[in-house]
């Protein structure tokens, strides 16, 4: 095992044609192959399940995170049971996904009303067909530090977005995370293919791991992440054998 060293991080930003600058910080870390956590949001179950040829073509065990699953269909509940059949990681995003903020401080709910509802009915549908998440992501990523610890009551790591110019947020070099910021690759997050490669760049000279957060893939929503991102970032990991990890492979 790789001895816990002080990594030092020099994220270069561009954002919208605009230089940040190099930001520098520092994590302690053990990652001893750099690599890629793609994860991919909501219930497009039936998208995913289309391109599970592209992503065993590049090796890619991805993380989805699944909500409302109450909805499902039996067709969808298959598709999913085999895209976990092929190894990529089946996780949790809450029942109906709600802003999990706007339910408790807006609508007046309490937090044990949250648990309820929006975890332990979603897990228990989960559960009792075959599927066990240990990993969470926030709708529209609303968190704050109440809620992050009432779910590592029940998940071993959350994740939030990365809303900000600071990508290294997004770069972890540990394998023990609980708290993750995932950087979105969708149309609507307005990111340059330079910004994508530069936080990959910056993943692999720093032997670490970065985030990215998707939706569906090559649809005409602003959510969706065109089939030219995607591979671009395959494409990227192949040139540079970056390894694919799962949220729950880096989690604590």
């Amino acid at each position: 095992m790789a001895k816990t060293t002080i990594v030092a991080f020099c994220a270069l930003v561009v954002i919208l044609g605009f230089n940040t600058g190099c930001k520098k910080f520092e994590k302690q870390g053990q990652l001893q192959d750099p690599g890629i956590v793609l994860t991919f949001d909501d219930n497009m179950v039936d998208n995913w399940y289309s391109y599970l040829p592209l992503l065993d073509s590049a090796g890619v065990k991805a993380t989805f995170y699944i909500c409302k699953y109450n909805r499902f269909t039996n067709d969808q509940k298959r598709k999913l049971q085999e895209i976990k059949k092929h190894g990529h990681e089946i996780a949790f995003h809450t029942t109906n996904h709600y802003n999990m903020e706007d339910y408790v401080y807006k609508q007046k709910h309490t937090i044990d009303d949250l648990m309820r509802c929006e975890v332990e009915a979603g897990l228990k549908l989960m559960n009792q067909d075959g599927f066990y998440p240990t990993t969470f992501a926030y709708p529209y990523g609303a968190h704050n530090g109440v809620f992050d610890k009432m779910l590592l009551r029940y998940f071993k790591s959350v994740r939030a977005l990365n809303g900000t110019q600071d990508y290294s947020k997004s770069i972890v070099p540990t394998e023990k995370n609980n708290l993750l910021y995932g950087l979105g690759i969708d149309k609507s997050s307005r990111r340059s293919d330079q910004d994508i490669n530069s936080v990959m760049e910056s993943a692999k000279d720093n032997r670490a791991c970065v985030i990215f957060v998707a939706h569906d893939i090559n649809t005409a929503s602003k959510y969706a992440t065109t089939l030219h991102r995607l591979m671009q970032i395959l494409n990227f990991a192949k040139k540079h054998n970056l390894k694919y990890y799962t949220v729950s492979e880096i989690s604590g």
